[in-house]
């Protein structure tokens, strides 16, 4: 009986994380975040401009990432909130090197954010701003 109990405790909390990791944000929860982004990174090379555009897909909040040196638009499905941050999370493909990635944004002011942006979970960490358009 107990190990039955327990793991039935098991499976519920494997489920109960799953239905988490597949939260989606709805576009109230976004919030200011809505729209395009311009984010400014700090990196070894100089700085580095992405766009960013939050939009709703069927009531879900999804991101496109563009830049001059990857010009085929990612598209960013695993989008959560944590407190105020916006976080997304990507696998990427640079010159035939894949890569996993996370987007942290954090309000700082109307229209302003500060941004992680994490590759291959604290391999390459880069830093900057994010300013609404």
């Amino acid at each position: 009986m107990t190990r039955t109990l327990r793991t039935l405790a098991l499976v519920l909390a494997l489920l109960s994380f799953a239905a988490a990791a597949e939260a989606q944000v709805a576009p109230a929860d976004a919030g200011e975040f809505m729209g395009s982004w311009t984010l400014a990174l700090d990196t070894p090379q100089g700085n580095f401009e992405q766009e960013l555009v939050f939009k709703d897909d069927g009531g879900k909040v999804v991101a496109e990432i563009s830049n001059q040196m990857q010009p085929e638009v990612q598209k960013v499905t695993d989008i959560s909130k944590k407190g105020e941050d916006m976080i997304l999370k990507f696998a990427g493909n640079f010159q035939g090197q894949p890569f996993d990635a996370m987007i942290t944004m954090t309000p700082d002011g109307t229209g302003k954010c500060k941004v992680t942006f994490d590759v291959n979970s604290g391999m390459f960490t880069m830093n900057g701003t994010g300013t609404k358009k």
